[in-house]
């Protein structure tokens, strides 16, 4: 009894580490948290630009780690990791909607790279 007792303890502690979310994990079902579609992009959208400042773990010429950067783009934002990770899921489950964001996020990145190659005004 003591040992069944344990085990379920344990697998109740491993399954709360693993997500520790009440909603069910099923990622077709739209979160109530839901990040908008606009403003994901706009969040994919940073979170590439921290990527393409990486060396490692770290962000080139910084100590800070990568991870902290995202977690700081998300609450500046007003995301929590969670529901990042949520509205992730749900927009990958769909392949078309999945590359619709990507291309939106490439075209912003072409933008923003088009904005720094002009040359400065006298």
């Amino acid at each position: 009894m003591v040992r069944s007792a344990i085990g379920l303890l344990a697998l109740v502690l491993g399954l709360s580490a693993c997500g520790g979310s009440a909603e069910p994990a099923n990622p077709s079902r739209k979160p109530k948290d839901l990040i908008p579609r606009e403003e994901f992009t706009e969040l994919l959208t940073e979170m590439h630009l921290i990527e393409g400042a990486r060396g490692g773990e770290h962000l080139m010429g910084d100590s800070l780690a990568v991870w902290k950067v995202y977690q700081g783009t998300f609450a500046r934002m007003g995301y929590s990791p969670e529901q990042v990770q949520r509205s992730y899921t749900y927009y990958h489950t769909d392949p078309k909607l999945a590359v619709e964001l990507y291309e939106d996020v490439m075209a912003r990145l072409k933008e923003r790279t088009q904005d720094l190659s002009k040359p400065l005004a006298p």
